[in-house]
């Protein structure tokens, strides 16, 4: 007659800390409830200060364009601006991006392409793209 098996002490050892563990991660933890809105991503052009504006005060036509561009003056020969992540993702792009973003000036983390701008223009803005910039 067969004998009954009983089961194994070591697999009742691993089936009661499996258990314990369990039970001890789920203590503690809270569902937070949904606050129905979501994140809202910073404007870089006017985000910690406002770039377009004061372009605009110095009397030079800008315009927005997309997420991360302004157009100053007359195009395509005035000056371009390009808004990047992070001042190292600008610095990034100027050294080892495409022949263009080489020729491009880093302020914070904007790409300035001056193409055929006027030295007043590229010094008004240059000066509004300081504005905010750490360092």
């Amino acid at each position: 007659m067969p004998r009954a098996t009983r089961p194994r002490p070591s697999f009742l050892l691993t089936a009661t800390v499996c258990f314990a563990a369990l039970a001890v991660s789920a203590c503690g933890q809270a569902v937070k409830p949904a606050t129905g809105s979501r994140g809202v991503v910073d404007d870089p052009r006017t985000a910690h200060a406002d770039h377009v504006e004061c372009i605009s005060q110095h009397h030079l036509p800008v315009q927005k364009v997309g997420l991360n561009e302004l157009l100053i003056g007359a195009q395509p020969a005035g000056p371009k601006v390009v808004f990047l992540p992070t001042a190292g993702a600008a610095q990034y792009a100027q050294l080892s991006g495409s022949r263009s973003d080489q020729g491009a000036e880093v302020i914070g983390s904007a790409l300035l392409f001056a193409n055929q701008g006027s030295a007043k223009e590229l010094g008004t803005v240059e000066t509004c793209l300081s504005q905010g910039v750490n360092g």
